[in-house]
């Protein structure tokens, strides 16, 4: 991991930035945060986004621009709906550049449209980042911040991505399925395959075999032929 943080924050000049990864940030929930900022920002752009590369993709500005597009068509249907929106963006960012350097005056000027759109959707001017924060790499972390109050805002304008909601149980299994095979089929399918109906149990209890066949009707239930109950409940 450490090879791979070193590999994708590579500045320039051909040689690794820390600043441009998230392997000196040491509180946990901070690094949660960025992970949930990134899997929100993949999801609305189609774009695979992490820990190692959030900045990187981010530095020229042209992604946060994109990203106010995405939300600006949130904000416009919530001004026709809502009884009283407030003042907000008119229109995303405009005449933003691609593919830019994340040292130019192009990026400098994506920031800058960027950061004026993030105000008028009346993000806090305390949540606002500094263009250097990102351009000069001096606040990484004020920039997770200022995208986390963008992503709650859009939130509030109705926006269907929600950065606050829970993933999935299912989802993490699947991902540990690609990762290892089929060894977790069974557990993602649990949680988000399709459900089964229960079984009807009919079968009476008598004095001589009670034990036997509760110890039967649970290995059913469990779908455990191969282990017996009173294994399971010794472990």
């Amino acid at each position: 991991k450490q090879w791979y943080q070193r590999r994708v924050a590579i500045t320039a000049g051909g040689k690794y930035d820390r600043r441009m990864s998230f392997d000196d940030v040491k509180d946990e929930r901070m690094l949660v945060m960025v992970d949930k900022l990134c899997v929100w920002m993949g999801t609305i752009l189609g774009e695979k986004l992490n820990r190692e590369n959030l900045i990187s993709q981010i530095r020229n500005g042209a992604f946060m621009c994109r990203l106010a597009e995405e939300i600006q068509e949130a904000v416009d249907s919530y001004k026709n709906t809502a009884d009283e929106p407030g003042s907000l963006p008119r229109k995303a960012p405009q005449g933003y550049k691609l593919d830019v350097s994340g040292r130019s005056m192009e990026a400098r000027e994506n920031v800058m449209k960027f950061l004026n759109w993030a105000r008028e959707l009346r993000v806090p001017e305390s949540s606002i980042f500094s263009p250097d924060d990102l351009l000069k790499l001096k606040g990484k972390m004020n920039v997770v911040n200022t995208l986390l109050a963008v992503a709650r805002r859009a939130k509030d304008c109705g926006m269907a991505a929600d950065i606050d909601a829970p993933p999935k149980i299912a989802n993490a299994f699947q991902g540990l399925e690609e990762k290892f095979g089929k060894k977790f089929d069974h557990t993602a399918a649990a949680f988000g395959g399709a459900k089964s109906q229960l079984k009807t149990v009919t079968t009476k209890l008598n004095s001589s075999s009670a034990w036997k066949i509760v110890q039967q009707k649970i290995d059913t239930i469990l779908q455990l032929p191969g282990k017996p109950s009173y294994e399971i409940f010794r472990a």
